[in-house]
């Protein structure tokens, strides 16, 4: 897919081709880390953050043992994005990037994982063909109800928590190693629980029960002292530092992510929590009635921006949103605008055009708000428009297909 950028508003666009500068980072650069599991002293490579307030990373030459596990948890893909992402987020308040290198998590195994999310006395399953181990994991989620059918069993024992996420957090030790200096935790729990149930006659169903948020929410708070000990019985994570993390997932089609609604930092060496503190994110869809609730003066804004766009194609357009609040405040704003059919290449770049125009000239949201558009159609994007507070106007990409 080509791409074409150009500045909001203006008609003649310019081609450009993407170049690797200087300013890419050296994938020679090396550091040593200490081995986990032998203590001996291996090579690995830090990639440089993105910018100040980012953290850099550790690139292990070898594979992640659970890498891309998380899909077997939480069932909406911006769930998973928004548990990592959300993850490092939260955790620069504990380990802060000055001082902090990040790695994805080296400690808990898939065993450790579904020793967390199986249910009580559920047999383990090989991921590769489906079959059971033979062997019973003492899992944390309900066991199945003793009487019904297969699919009311499920449905009559929900299970909670879906997933359990590791990122370490590594630091510079005088000898110009890099060692372990905290873990962040966050644990997963299901708004709605949705599964797939195989009856006796080897037929497959979908189930999806809504859960009481508040129940789910007390579930979680009154089992993170066992999740807590049994990351603390883990080889190498006895003594170091946890930030530990409660978030709720979306519901399985949802339009937005769920939102971490709990955090704790545990001492070296402690198993104890001492307290949880209220996280304040909210994930919320314009237009919708929780926006036009708790977010009155936003819902407005968006709908008066819907209305402008419309008027281009009042028929063939549709415009939806997603804002991220921490504590009661707008901290990205993201739109989607679809357009049934565009007829030609000129026909996009007159209708971005357009959309920059308003975004720079009668944009009612804050102007310190990050805004990017989506123009797409169907699933195809079209075109890209950007804001951030330190531009004067939009930037817009145009693709080409």
């Amino acid at each position: 897919m080509k791409h074409q950028k150009m500045g909001a508003a203006v008609a003649v666009v310019l081609s450009l081709q993407l170049v690797l500068s200087g300013c890419w980072f050296n994938t020679n650069t090396t550091s040593k880390v200490v081995n986990k599991h032998t203590g001996k002293t291996e090579t690995a490579r830090i990639v440089p953050g993105s910018g100040k307030g980012e953290y850099q990373m550790m690139r292990p030459l070898a594979n992640d043992t659970v890498r891309g596990y998380i899909q077997y948890g939480a069932t909406n893909l911006s769930d998973s994005d928004q548990l990592e992402t959300g993850l490092m987020d939260l955790s620069k308040s504990v380990f802060s990037p000055n001082q902090y290198v990040f790695q994805t998590g080296q400690y808990l195994d898939v065993t450790t994982i579904n020793s967390f999310i199986y249910r009580q006395g559920q047999k383990q399953t090989n991921l590769q063909n489906g079959q059971s181990t033979g062997k019973t994991l003492s899992g944390m989620n309900p066991p199945l109800a003793k009487s019904g059918s297969a699919v009311k069993k499920a449905q009559s024992s929900p299970k909670y928590i879906n997933y359990v996420l590791e990122q370490d957090y590594l630091k510079k030790t005088g000898g110009g190693k890099y060692t372990l200096g905290g873990v962040s935790i966050a644990v997963s729990l299901n708004s709605v629980y949705s599964d797939s149930i195989t009856d006796s006659k080897g037929l497959i169903h979908q189930i999806s029960v809504p859960l009481n948020r508040a129940k789910v929410r007390a579930w979680g708070e009154a089992h993170a002292p066992q999740i807590l000990q049994r990351i603390r019985s883990v080889k190498g994570l006895g003594q170091v530092p946890i930030f530990l993390t409660l978030y709720m997932t979306a519901a399985p089609n949802a339009l937005v992510s769920g939102d971490f609604f709990a955090r704790t930092t545990v001492g070296a060496g402690s198993s104890t929590i001492g307290g949880w503190t209220t996280v304040d994110n909210h994930h919320v869809v314009f237009p919708s009635s929780a926006a036009s609730s708790a977010y009155k003066a936003d819902a407005g804004r968006f709908n008066s921006f819907r209305s402008a766009v419309q008027k281009y194609y009042p028929d063939y357009i549709d415009v939806v949103g997603s804002g991220f609040y921490q504590n009661g405040t707008l901290k990205q704003l993201t739109m989607n605008i679809n357009m049934n059919k565009f007829r030609d290449q000129t026909e996009i770049i007159g209708f971005t055009n357009y959309v920059a125009n308003i975004v720079n000239n009668s944009f009612s949201f804050p102007r310190d708000v990050p805004v990017q558009i989506n123009i797409k159609t169907g699933d195809v994007q079209n075109a890209l428009i950007e804001r951030r507070a330190s531009m004067n106007n939009a930037f817009v990409s145009i693709y080409q297909h």
